[in-house]
């Protein structure tokens, strides 16, 4: 199934989210399921001990009269105007003869405090309440009875304090504590996966050139090292094919050189007009067992680049080894560009063949009289220019491929010869371009690292 790749660390990080979210969540409902029970239980409790406050100050006469007298806190706290406590004393006759306020008898109308005894009840909102109220009846002394209501929520319960500390402090410091925490899981996943992202980056500079370069196994997660040791053999295994098939084909190349040779010389001791078709045949195949050969020596291991070479030697060698192949052909060849010794850092056998090359192809696409020109510039620049129909843009990349020819490339040639320079530049470090040239024809640049 195609699609967006995952990443393991946000997965965690959306993991832990969401996990921590339900966490608090499940947190706060407890928190509030047991606030809400707490809070019945200690509103229960304060009925009851409102009742007995008031029962302790009730006093009754042997004529059955009473007196009230309650201390001034509970008269203020028990008289409040806000609603929120309420209460009332019957006498045996069931008349109200105390009360919290006058409207409070009407309160227990409806609930028949005198059939009640130390049982809670609940009054609905009534007019003028916009909450409803909890109420309690208990027996005092000389068969009064003494009726209590208050309201759920008020100052004076604990629950109610429980909550707002709560809201006020809890929630407050939950939010930069689950932040933090969150924080710190995500730092957490994101160094455990740090080594992974160095072993991408590492493998992701392993290529053709470095396939002897292996992934380090230590310090990484039990979970990821198997991993890890299967993409290295996995590499062993590659670079042992690659070096048979890199060492069959120069071999190959190598043994094609001496029948080539027989063949050749045969080929010259003959006379008549197929003698001239079989020596270009014989040349095209010594030509393809050449560069297969110098192929398969730069396949055969990374190049010593680091002794210091004349670049514009270099070119003045290669010059000379295509001088009989110019003249035949009836092309001129020049070397312009700096004066003096070019130096750069190389390997000389593999710019020289280079070179060669890029000689070879321009005379091959500049018709006769027309010229080639090498350039050497002090930076480490190569340039050759021919007078044939250039490149066309679409082929600029390609043809710098194996067994890859242009599209109007004229027939004699195997592909391999801009593929070794590519090659040899980007052993060196540097690389080869083609562009048009000024006037008509091509430019191949080939740039080294000074």
């Amino acid at each position: 199934m195609s699609g967006r790749p995952v990443s393991i660390e946000g997965r965690l990080a959306w993991r832990l989210t969401a996990i921590f979210t339900v966490a608090i969540v499940l947190a706060v409902a407890g928190f509030f399921w047991k606030v809400a029970s707490t809070n019945d239980t200690l509103l229960d409790r304060a009925l009851q001990d409102q009742a007995s406050d008031i029962a302790r100050h009730l006093a009754v006469h042997p004529d059955g009269t009473s007196v009230l007298d309650l201390p001034a806190p509970l008269a203020e706290a028990y008289g409040r105007r806000d609603g929120a406590f309420a209460y009332v004393v019957y006498d045996p006759r069931g008349r109200p003869v105390h009360a919290s306020a006058g409207d409070a008898p009407a309160l227990f109308e409806s609930h028949h405090p005198l059939e009640r005894d130390r049982t809670f009840f609940r009054i609905g909102p009534q007019a003028g309440r916009g909450d409803p109220m909890f109420g309690y009846v208990v027996e005092a002394q000389g068969g009064y009875r003494i009726a209590v209501a208050q309201g759920w929520f008020h100052d004076d319960v604990l629950a109610d304090s429980l909550v707002e500390e709560f809201m006020e402090v809890g929630l407050l410091w939950m939010a930069p504590v689950v932040a933090i925490a969150l924080w710190v899981g995500v730092m957490t996943i994101r160094t455990s996966l740090a080594p992974v992202v160095r072993l991408s980056e590492q493998a992701a500079r392993i290529g053709p050139e470095t396939l002897d370069a292996r992934l380090p196994e230590g310090g990484l997660p039990r979970e990821v090292r198997p991993l890890v040791s299967a993409v290295n053999h996995a590499l062993s295994r590659l670079q042992a094919g690659l070096d048979r098939e890199r060492r069959f084909m120069a071999e190959a190349a190598h043994e094609l050189r001496t029948p080539l040779a027989v063949l050749t010389a045969r080929i010259d001791s003959l006379d008549g007009p197929a003698s001239d078709g079989l020596r270009r045949d014989a040349a095209r195949l010594n030509r393809l067992a050449e560069q297969l050969l110098r192929a398969g020596r730069l396949d055969a291991g990374p190049l010593d680049v680091s002794q210091p070479v004349d670049l514009r030697q270099i070119a003045v060698e290669a010059l000379g080894a295509l001088a009989p192949l110019a003249i035949r052909e009836g092309r001129a060849l020049g070397l312009t560009g700096e004066p003096g010794p070019v130096w750069v850092r190389g390997n000389r056998p593999a710019l020289l063949v280079a070179i060669e090359n890029l000689l070879e192809n321009a005379l091959v696409h500049t018709p006769a009289p027309g010229g080639v020109e090498v350039e050497v510039s002090a930076d480490g620049t190569v340039r050759v220019k021919d007078e044939g129909p250039g490149v066309p843009p679409a082929d600029r990349e390609a043809i710098f491929r194996r067994f890859v020819r242009g599209k109007d490339a004229k027939p004699g040639g195997a592909g391999l010869g801009l593929a070794i320079v590519m090659e040899t530049a980007r052993a060196h470090g540097g690389s080869v371009t083609v562009a048009d040239r000024p006037g008509g024809g091509a430019v191949f640049e080939m740039r080294l690292p000074g």
